[in-house]
């Protein structure tokens, strides 16, 4: 097993990576002119020279460092002048800082890296939607190193073989993503965070993620949505290494250092004694670190006393009030492997993970429903622009 691991800037989590299965460590810049996957509010706001210190301090461990520009669309910059100029500066910046591998969005920024650090690695992010054997074929021949595998097929074990026989190059599974299984949203949301990250664009509006809170209320209402994401327990890693697959990405990068490391430690041991929820990428402030709330004082494109409800609504956590006990998942990566792709199956007809969450599941239902109504309105308002009121007092 080889762990690659999301970095939060602080050294002291590469300290406690030590005589772990970590491989790397990947991040990227608060914002800048190509962006990623994250909006630039939630991950620590440093600055170059601060982050080189962080790669050579990780290279410097025996890890390599992988620098993300993995945002699936860039506004189109890259057809500028101007745009093309800062792209090149960018990752010029990057070859310079000793990373070993970048990690792109689309087949262009896949080209561009080859073109300005000949000899770097490049990788294809999962918002390439690598899940089937063709797409994966096409990205090899665009000179890819390695891919990460979309994470809605992690329990497509048919197609996952077939991925890793057709193609030579390296593949990655995301091993705790709790994105709602072929969530409507994910295109959107991935899109949106990648504009939110881009130095050029992130101040022309007010990112208020309503994907995220569309999920976020999903799950906590109906928890068996949980169970249904395509998460991996650290117990069931064996399961794919017997088809080929040994490398495990570990997200997130907006925690804080002793929670990563709490989550790297369970897939390096390969159990988890507890709830699920807290290896996972669920509400709670007890485990992220400090939003840069400021980016949202922007009266000029939203009322800013209705935005500061989101800072309210997010002030739970759900393993409050969910408990999902990881110790009793006898059998269930074994009806994955044995019943084939969820694709052609109606969930509502199937009821595995509806049985599943019955059995390893408690929840309290009347501390959800306390919640509902908050995440309701505030979904309304974006729909209806009573966000955006310009309004006395709004």
């Amino acid at each position: 097993m080889e762990l690659r691991v999301s970095t939060n800037w602080d050294n002291n989590l590469i300290d406690a990576l030590e005589g772990t299965s970590t491989e790397e460590v990947y991040g990227k810049l608060a914002h800048d002119v190509i962006g990623g996957v994250r909006p630039a509010f939630l991950l620590p706001q440093i600055s170059r020279e601060e982050a080189e210190a962080h790669i050579r301090y990780v290279r410097e461990r025996g890890i390599r460092f992988n620098y993300l520009i993995n945002t699936m669309c860039i506004a189109n910059v890259h057809y500028s002048r101007e745009g093309y100029r800062q792209i090149r500066e960018l990752l010029e910046w990057i070859g310079s800082t000793g990373v070993d591998v970048v990690t792109i969005g689309f087949p262009y920024m896949a080209h561009v890296v080859k073109e300005v650090l000949p000899g770097m690695k490049v990788k294809a992010s999962s918002v390439c939607r690598v899940n089937s054997v063709y797409r994966a074929k096409q990205y090899e021949d665009l000179g890819v190193d390695e891919i990460v595998i979309d994470e809605n097929i992690n329990r497509d074990f048919e197609t996952l073989a077939a991925i890793r026989q057709a193609v030579k190059c390296e593949l990655e599974l995301i091993a705790n993503p709790c994105c709602l299984h072929d969530c409507p949203h994910q295109p959107s949301h991935v899109a949106h965070d990648g504009h939110a990250s881009q130095t050029h664009s992130m101040d022309n509006y007010c990112y208020l993620q309503y994907p995220y809170y569309n999920c976020t209320l999903k799950k906590f209402t109906n928890p068996v949505e949980i169970i249904k994401a395509r998460w991996i327990r650290p117990e069931d890693t064996w399961a794919y290494e017997e088809i080929g697959y040994r490398k495990f990405k570990v997200v997130e990068r907006f925690k804080k250092t002793d929670v990563l490391a709490k989550t790297v430690m369970a897939y390096h041991n390969r159990v988890h004694q507890g709830n699920l929820i807290d290896i996972l990428t669920l509400t709670n402030p007890d485990a992220y670190l400090e939003p840069n709330l400021a980016y949202f004082n922007k009266p000029q494109h939203v009322s800013v006393a209705k935005v500061i409800q989101v800072a309210e609504l997010m002030n739970f956590a759900l393993r409050d009030f969910i408990y999902i006990d990881n110790t009793r998942f006898e059998g269930f990566i074994e009806f994955f492997r044995e019943t084939g792709s969820c694709r052609n199956r109606d969930c509502d007809k199937c009821g595995f993970c509806k049985k599943t969450f019955e059995r390893v599941g408690q929840f309290n239902r009347d501390e959800a429903e306390k919640r509902r109504k908050g995440f309701e309105d505030f979904i309304r308002s974006m729909v209806t622009g009573d966000v955006f009121s310009e309004s006395e007092g709004a």
